[in-house]
């Protein structure tokens, strides 16, 4: 990889954060490492024209860095600048994991992501650092570097994905100046047209464009059709099938309205009074134990050889991990005293 430096401007910000007490050094001979050859790789147009600086990262406080992306936000505030911050989150999500499993690991990442989505940085600031060594991150630092400059020139943070394959966390997420615009949505008048429209014509329709951001990222789903208060279908997907979760979406909308097994198919005459629910899946975690489930916050997933179950979070008579556990394993006609492998996911429901 090749990219045009800033040598001027790097020089200038070792010395200037060297008197504002920032022990910087200059590395004018140093390997690039992934999280440098990554974006570089990734964003070539992007990149051209454009002189970059890097920025390695020593044994600092996580408090530190923070310190250090408010200060570098505002030596930077007179120039035309772009910020990012690269790495991974937790290597150890699952058992195949370069760094095998830890159950800090899943914990770690949705701590993380969730705090991004609510814009809440003073959580990831004051996250337990046993935590964090168990999790075997290595982007904690650059984010934190990222969130000093982000409060300084008060940003928003916009989670638009995240996966967790090989088992290692990868989010993208935008600091923004300002929130994007929202993009509506009618999830109710979107699900009667696409299943309206596969009834009369056997096609699935395409999104709208533009897709809400929220949107936009692979995501697995599951779609619930009520009628008149009653269950009429719900079918959804484990992992991402689609490009987009807005065509996800459609596609088990109409799922549930003609696939449904424990139904018959939804008339034409029968859509106008469906109420629809949709719920967006996060990544599912290993579950080592039962006592690591919740039924009001955790859906899961239940595996026994060729046979699974997935049962979403908050079911009205399950109040318990047993119970939860037990109707999965019926629902999937698996012995319930069999050994199992366990999953656990949050949904995000869509109004």
């Amino acid at each position: 990889m090749e990219a045009q430096v800033d040598v001027a401007l790097a020089a200038a910000l070792v010395v200037d954060g060297q008197r504002a007490g920032f022990s910087l050094i200059w590395a004018e001979e140093s390997e690039l490492d992934h999280g440098v050859v990554v974006p570089l790789h990734s964003l070539p147009r992007t990149m051209a024209g454009k002189r970059c600086i890097f920025l390695g990262v020593s044994g600092w406080p996580l408090s530190r860095f923070v310190e250090f992306g408010d200060w570098l936000q505002r030596r930077l505030q007179d120039r035309s600048a772009i910020l990012i911050a690269s790495g991974d989150l937790s290597h150890r999500l699952t058992p195949d994991a370069p760094y095998g499993f830890r159950p800090q690991g899943p914990l770690f990442d949705r701590l993380v992501i969730d705090a991004l989505r609510a814009r809440s940085w003073e959580q990831i600031e004051a996250l337990d650092p046993d935590l964090v060594e168990e999790a075997g991150e290595c982007g904690l630092r650059p984010l934190a570097i990222l969130i000093g400059a982000g409060r300084a020139a008060k940003l928003n943070s916009q989670v638009l994905s995240y996966e967790g394959p090989f088992g290692v966390g990868y989010p993208v997420v935008a600091f923004t100046a300002s929130a994007a615009p929202a993009v509506s949505l009618d999830i109710q008048t979107l699900g009667r047209h696409a299943i309206e429209s596969y009834l009369r014509t056997r096609k699935l329709i395409d999104p709208p464009e533009p897709i809400p951001i929220e949107l936009q990222a692979p995501s697995a789903v599951f779609v619930s059709l009520r009628m008149h208060g009653e269950l009429r279908g719900c079918v959804g997907s484990v992992r991402p099938t689609e490009a987009t979760a807005a065509h996800e979406l459609i596609r088990y909308a109409v799922a549930s309205a003609v696939r449904d097994p424990r139904f018959d198919p939804v008339r034409l005459d029968e859509v106008s009074a469906l109420t629809i629910k949709v719920q967006l899946l996060d990544m599912p975690e290993p579950v080592a134990d039962i006592t690591e489930l919740d039924p009001h916050l955790y859906g899961i997933i239940v595996r026994r050889g060729d046979r699974q179950a997935l049962l979403l979070p908050d079911i009205d008579g399950i109040e318990t991990p047993e119970q939860q556990v037990l109707a999965a394993c019926q629902k999937a006609g698996i012995d319930r005293h069999a050994p199992l492998e366990l999953e656990r996911f949050r949904t995000r429901t869509l109004t």
